[in-house]
């Protein structure tokens, strides 16, 4: 037996079409395959259970300590801790952790859908209007153009697939987290 890993999970060199972007952790390539560090490009196994995932505020939410409706609030609203898993042009998977009482704003997209798995936790959701309990090890789903909104009832963890039928998903993740840590998808 040998007696080093196999060779899928070794790096492989850089591609030369590679340039780093500013922030240290952006790379832009020509491969459909996108990913979270510089350490897994190349790689056919990503240790994602090894990364940290990182702080996640999306365009939407209350990021200032005010929403929408100029209400002030602790500015918690809707940040998650991310941590991408894969993603290509069509979707976009991965892990957020969302503490309790960190309700979003009613939001649309208008340019994916979402399935989701609550891997820990429980979260009242807005699907449509309509409000649905979600348990542990529930699945949900909510179509590109439908209102929708989380409210964690206790510390939460999802894993969640946004799915970009028209492409576009690094480029529309990137826009919708701005300049918050869990932007800039590395493209390998």
């Amino acid at each position: 037996m040998p007696t080093s890993s196999p060779s899928e999970d070794k790096p492989r060199a850089p591609r030369t079409d590679t340039v780093q972007q500013p922030g240290g952790y952006a790379v832009m390539s020509k491969s459909p395959v996108a990913f979270m560090d510089n350490l897994d490009i190349g790689k056919l196994h990503v240790p994602a259970s090894q990364r940290v995932g990182r702080q996640a505020i999306a365009a939407y939410s209350d990021q200032d300590g005010v929403d929408a409706d100029g209400i002030e609030t602790d500015g918690s609203n809707g940040v998650d801790t991310i941590k991408v898993l894969m993603a290509t042009d069509s979707f976009v998977m991965f892990e957020a952790a969302r503490p309790k009482g960190a309700l979003d704003e009613a939001h649309i997209h208008p340019d994916h859908h979402a399935v989701v798995f609550l891997k820990k936790g429980r979260v009242r959701m807005m699907i449509d209007h309509k409000w649905y309990t979600i348990e542990e090890g529930d699945s949900y789903f909510h179509p590109l153009g439908v209102v929708h909104q989380h409210e964690p009832l206790v510390d939460c963890i999802r894993v969640e697939t946004k799915i970009f039928p028209n492409g576009g998903a690094i480029e529309a993740w990137n826009k919708l987290l701005g300049d918050s840590p869990a932007s800039g998808l590395i493209k390998g």
